[in-house]
């Protein structure tokens, strides 16, 4: 864990640090403009005072090839160019959002140890055996397929938080968006005991929690404020904020209601 940069982050007002965002170097993005310089100039545009550049790494991936390669030396030559452009207007730091490290921790740890990030968030996008959840059509399995999925997913979730080389632990409700859309119940009563130890996970290693934005801005209402909530009771109080950005109009969107239930889940402190 970068400890010095994870100490900087802190100074940044909740409201003033997008900690989670894609250039057309994650591969769900390539086909976009938006360079690490343009989504520096949406930051700055924002009136944050800082950036993290996360892009997906997808280890399962880079291990069994299932989407092209990541350019590292390319992407990195042109986030510090971004950086420099920048300089004076808007902190930038070089992350990376780790997709399924617990797949392959040994291959994880090599990739973030050569390439010294600024900042990891580590994430869970499909589990074991399983496609990503972004491609599941939970119209067409069962309810008990679903949930035996999610159960799955919180486990796998749970391993990742063990990871000492994570500072971020990424969008803990990201499959639920999904069963919501397919017009399912997400109603958290049947993974509360899952999710609190997730949670403690996560206050007991000092990391990071992340409220994702990503759903605020397509209208799929999920119990973040529950989970929030929880993370306080169990003594958690690192927590930041992520749009999960793939386009520059994306930077930073609606971190005014995301602060706002923060804010108000901690008593505005």
């Amino acid at each position: 864990m970068n400890f010095s940069t994870k100490n900087l982050i802190k100074k940044y007002s909740l409201s003033k640090i997008d900690t989670h965002t894609h250039t057309y170097y994650s591969f769900d993005c390539s086909e976009n403009r938006n360079t690490p310089s343009k989504m520096c100039e949406a930051a700055a545009g924002a009136g944050l005072d800082a950036i993290v550049l996360t892009d997906h790494i997808e280890v399962n991936s880079e291990a069994e090839h299932i989407y092209p390669p990541f350019y590292y030396g390319a992407r990195r030559s042109e986030c510090e160019a971004a950086k420099k452009e920048f300089s004076g207007k808007l902190d930038v730091y070089l992350g990376i959002e780790l997709g399924q490290a617990v797949h392959y921790p040994d291959l994880a740890k090599k990739i973030v140890d050569e390439n010294i990030f600024d900042y990891v968030i580590g994430s869970v996008h499909s589990t074991r055996g399983e496609e990503d959840f972004y491609y599941v059509d939970f119209t067409k399995i069962t309810y008990s397929r679903a949930t035996e999925m999610i159960d799955k997913y919180f486990d796998e979730y749970y391993e990742m938080t063990k990871l000492p080389f994570v500072d971020q632990c990424a969008h803990l409700t990201y499959p639920l968006r999904y069963l919501k859309a397919a017009g399912l119940d997400v109603k958290l009563d049947r993974w509360e005991d899952k999710i609190k130890l997730i949670l403690k996970s996560i206050v007991d290693s000092g990391k990071t929690l992340e409220f994702n934005t990503n759903c605020i801005r397509k209208g799929i209402s999920l119990p973040d404020d529950i989970i929030v909530s929880m993370y306080r009771d169990l003594g958690g109080t690192d927590i930041r904020v992520g749009s999960d950005a793939h386009h520059p109009e994306d930077v930073a969107a609606d971190f005014g209601a995301a602060c706002e239930t923060i804010e108000k889940i901690y008593g505005g402190t």
